[in-house]
């Protein structure tokens, strides 16, 4: 076979039960040149017995199969055995459209880009709810460069949404942060990618389905608490090596802390809430006062917002809050169409209107 256009990683770790489809939606591809490398990170179930399976049917598979080290190991065992001239990656509990690569894939080699990426369709496994994923509307199709439209930033990582010039991973040395039994190691891996991409292109169609909401994506243990931080403290290793960039996205590096702590926040409870609340006060009330994280796009009370999930028990935020809900009867802040809008008279009459910038830098 003529080498791989794209070499598709699977990570697997006891995913017996979705791990038909998913495989089903990567060998039948109507892009067939694929290298399709499935990692079998120490499963307890029928999952390896699954895979072995399929590569005796189908000589594209590549099995490797090595006791439990976590995700981020996992990953990085994958992009060194991989030869495509790109990487793709599929979660094992994900399933794909069938010509998810081949759209992919023409578009990379049209626009001669280091990534292209996807939005992507979240599927609620218990309910059966679907949405579609987030993307900047002004920089889809089309190529950009991170640094100049770092909206790209605060899309979510769905880092298999995506194919990677394999030579550009290798170049920049890109890799996944290899804490064992560690979670959202996807952050670290996507803001490198982003930080050192010069063209990428975004497509609006959305080519994966996301499923969320079964017990082996549980991530509110004690062990999980802290495994964001870590993430962030990766960024921050690997930037070291280019001081002057890191500085140029230090707001937006703040800005995307900021989001994953909240987010983090928001997923736990019990005494780990309160654990995590006080590693934010450490770090976010610094970067909050030191006015050095991108707000661009927050309203007034958003940012009150976040004083108050990080201080819950101030008094005197209480009391802003309350008065400031109750100025907002006459003026208030709101997001519109990509401006920022001040209104007046129970919003009635804008006063106020401009545009929300992401500015990029180089």
């Amino acid at each position: 076979m003529n080498k791989p256009k794209i070499s598709v990683i699977v990570p697997v770790y006891n995913v017996e039960k979705y791990l038909h489809q998913c495989l089903d939606s990567i060998v039948g591809q109507t892009l067939t040149n694929l290298e399709i490398i499935v990692i079998n990170d120490g499963s307890k179930d029928s999952s390896l017995g699954i895979i072995k399976d399929y590569a005796a049917k189908d000589a594209r598979f590549k099995v490797i199969d090595k006791p439990n080290e976590g995700y981020g190991k996992t990953m990085n065992r994958g992009i060194e055995a991989a030869t495509g001239e790109y990487i793709g990656i599929v979660e094992s509990d994900d399933w794909i459209e069938p010509d998810m690569y081949e759209t992919l894939y023409r578009v990379a080699k049209t626009h001669d880009v280091d990534v292209v990426k996807s939005r992507f369709i979240e599927f609620e496994n218990t309910t059966h709810d679907v949405r579609t994923s987030w993307m900047p509307e002004s920089d889809v199709e089309r190529v950009i460069n991170p640094r100049l439209n770092f909206a790209i930033f605060y899309v979510p990582p769905s880092i298999w949404c995506a194919i990677y010039k394999r030579v550009f991973l290798n170049e920049h040395n890109i890799r996944f942060l290899e804490s064992p039994g560690a979670s959202y190691q996807d952050t670290a891996f996507n803001f490198k990618v982003w930080a050192m991409a010069n063209r990428v292109y975004l497509i609006m169609t959305p080519l994966v389905h996301y499923r969320v909401g079964h017990a082996s994506q549980s991530v509110k243990g004690k062990d999980k608490v802290f495994c964001i931080c870590d993430e962030f403290r990766e960024i921050e290793r690997y930037m070291t090596s280019y001081p002057v960039l890191f500085e140029n996205l230090e707001k937006i590096f703040n800005r995307m802390k900021l989001n994953a702590y909240i987010w983090n926040l928001n997923r736990l409870d019990g005494e780990n809430k309160e654990v995590f609340r006080k590693q934010m006060q450490e770090e976010l009330t610094p970067i909050l006062k030191r006015d050095v994280v991108d707000l661009s796009d927050m309203t007034r009370k958003d940012r009150l917002k976040i004083w108050r999930m990080i201080y819950p028990k101030s008094v005197w935020l209480k009391i802003r809050y309350t008065l400031g809900n109750l100025t907002r009867w006459f003026i208030k802040d709101r997001q519109r169409n990509g401006f920022m809008e001040t209104r007046i008279l129970f919003g009635l009459i804008v006063i106020g209107k401009k545009p929300i910038v992401y500015k990029g830098v180089e």
